[in-house]
């Protein structure tokens, strides 16, 4: 009888606690998310998570902050995720850039900490140089680069963000010997650029595409497998004579113990926000392209990129 009695309670214990656990889950968010960040405010990583954040309000009914934590070349919002409660209130915003950096430094984090919720987008990488440049198309680049050798100065991301690690494998197929330039984020590259510090740079269109738009900017080729819709004239790398694609990943990951029930409320949130019109006009004016992988499927094109990086390594 005694052990009947323990059964009985043992069992009525743990519905209580499975009963609990859904009921915190169907409540899930209860108060504001913080989505970190590795680059700063205003590069195009951080342009898309407040968009993102804006539009997935309205579905969770709780604010999405953005928080950007600089510095460590990505490591400090790496370390700081990943080790935030996996409850769903500490979120990571990612790009290319946890996958390549850590296989060209260590760290202690790299995306396997990690576990995926969703791609939302794959962000054009792009060659850019000023609008007044005498570069017209990226042959022009080539040859100036191998008849002045070491004397090009490109602006990049810091030593180990995927553009970097592209610009380098571009440089060595194209042969030239060009000094790369990195900064914190695409927004100081910008600047460098137009104020006549660099002679091109690489980058994300979302972090340019006003200046172009601007005129201060041009565009001279693009990572793309495809030309640009909305850039029909501008060649993509291959045809430029480079075969060499790129696709920058943009999306959100969340500390690796996160509960699958939290993870599929994000899935099905980010999934419902393509059709908003404020969250529809961001991604259209600033030229990146949705892109929307589940859980999954995420991981399995994270994999793909990273065995792209160590092959160009």
């Amino acid at each position: 009888m005694r052990k009947k009695f323990i059964v009985l309670f043992l069992l009525g214990t743990a519905l209580i606690i499975l009963a609990t656990t859904v009921i915190g889950y169907a409540e899930y968010p209860t108060k504001p998310i913080a989505v970190v960040y590795h680059s700063q405010a205003g590069s195009g990583g951080d342009i898309f998570l407040r968009n993102l954040g804006k539009a997935v309000e309205s579905v969770l009914k709780q604010p999405i902050l953005v928080e950007n934590r600089t510095g460590g070349g990505g490591a400090n919002a790496w370390i700081y995720a990943a080790e935030a409660a996996p409850d769903g209130y500490v979120l990571l915003g990612i790009s290319s850039t946890i996958i390549a950096r850590p296989l060209m430094t260590p760290m202690p984090v790299d995306y396997t900490d990690f576990k995926p919720i969703a791609q939302v987008f794959f962000d054009p990488t792009v060659i850019y140089v000023q609008a007044d440049s005498k570069y017209k198309i990226f042959q022009d680049v080539i040859d100036d680069a191998k008849a002045r050798p070491g004397q090009q100065n490109w602006g990049s991301g810091s030593p180990g963000s995927a553009e970097t690690l592209c610009l380098r494998k571009i440089a060595e197929l194209a042969d030239m010997e060009i000094n790369i330039v990195p900064f914190e984020g695409g927004a100081d590259v910008m600047v460098n650029l137009v104020g006549g510090r660099l002679d091109a740079a690489i980058g994300e269109y979302a972090e340019i595409a006003a200046a172009v738009e601007a005129g201060q900017l041009r565009i001279i080729t693009n990572l793309n497998s495809e030309r640009m819709p909305d850039l029909p004239d501008v060649q993509t790398l291959t045809e430029s004579g480079v075969d060499f694609v790129f696709e920058k990943i943009r999306g959100l990951m969340a500390p690796k113990d996160t509960p699958d029930e939290v993870i599929q409320i994000w899935v099905e949130a980010i999934k419902g926000v393509y059709d908003d019109p404020d969250f529809t006009k961001y991604y259209t004016s600033n030229k990146i392209y949705p892109l929307f992988r589940p859980t999954n499927e995420m991981q399995k094109a994270m994999d793909a990129q990273r065995a792209f990086f160590k092959g160009m390594m």
